[in-house]
């Protein structure tokens, strides 16, 4: 199945189609659900994940993007050229950086924030190729898969940055909110839209108390999230 393949629940698997960058995959039947597709690069080690978990890529009914960077929505494009014939679905304030590609500035409140500014947005990294045919998803609807997906809008890492509560798994998809590599924290400053936002959506996701929190840098967060989340937040005012 590759490096860092795992079923989180029942039906919901964790992918990392390019080391340190994780996204999903919910399967029920033949309904496929991708959530987040790593870079451009990756499509095609995806595409060999997705196999080795049964997904075809004629299965994948949607794919829902966290956000609009360019190592979550990367692949999408390369996805869709080939034998990917879904929907594609994004928080309402990030469908138009998916459809350009043009990314948001940083928080430019922060000294970390202004100097990511100054860098330059050329290269593949930074400016992902673009999804025009992006649409915005219905925050707080549910999906009818695996017991129900429900979008909840947690911005400020963009400002259209979304998670994904799957409550019959007991588990939450979230994005970039927080990173789990080596120890738990929130995004890093440089990468937030802005950063006290991005603070509001950690408690969002404490709300949520999952019993799993999978997250798209780092390991999964499986012992007391909610509390967690709470101290993380608290460390940080």
């Amino acid at each position: 199945m590759g490096a860092g393949v795992f079923e989180l629940a029942d039906g919901v698997w964790q992918l990392a189609p390019s080391p340190g960058i994780n996204c999903w995959v919910v399967r029920d039947g033949d309904d496929a659900t991708l959530v987040d597709t790593g870079l451009s690069s990756s499509a095609a080690n995806l595409v060999r994940q997705l196999r080795g978990v049964g997904v075809r890529r004629g299965d994948i009914r949607r794919v829902l993007l966290t956000h609009s960077h360019a190592d979550h929505m990367g692949a999408v494009a390369p996805l869709l050229r080939t034998r990917v014939n879904a929907e594609v679905l994004a928080g309402e304030a990030d469908v138009e950086a998916v459809r350009t590609g043009v990314q948001p500035d940083a928080d430019p409140s922060t000294v970390a924030g202004r100097m990511w500014n100054l860098l330059p947005r050329s290269t593949p990294f930074v400016t992902p190729q673009p999804v025009p045919e992006a649409q915005a998803i219905a925050i707080g609807t549910t999906i009818p898969v695996a017991g129900g997906l429900v979008p909840v809008a947690t911005p400020g890492h963009t400002p259209g940055h979304v998670a994904y509560h799957l409550p019959a798994r007991d588990v939450v998809l979230g994005g970039d909110v927080v990173w789990n590599f080596f120890r738990l924290r929130p995004a890093p400053t440089m990468t937030c839209w802005r950063v006290e936002a991005n603070h509001d959506s950690i408690l969002r996701l404490a709300d949520l108390a999952p019993g799993t929190l999978a997250l798209a840098h780092g390991s999964p967060v499986d012992d007391d999230p909610a509390g967690r989340l709470r101290q993380l937040v608290a460390d940080h005012a």
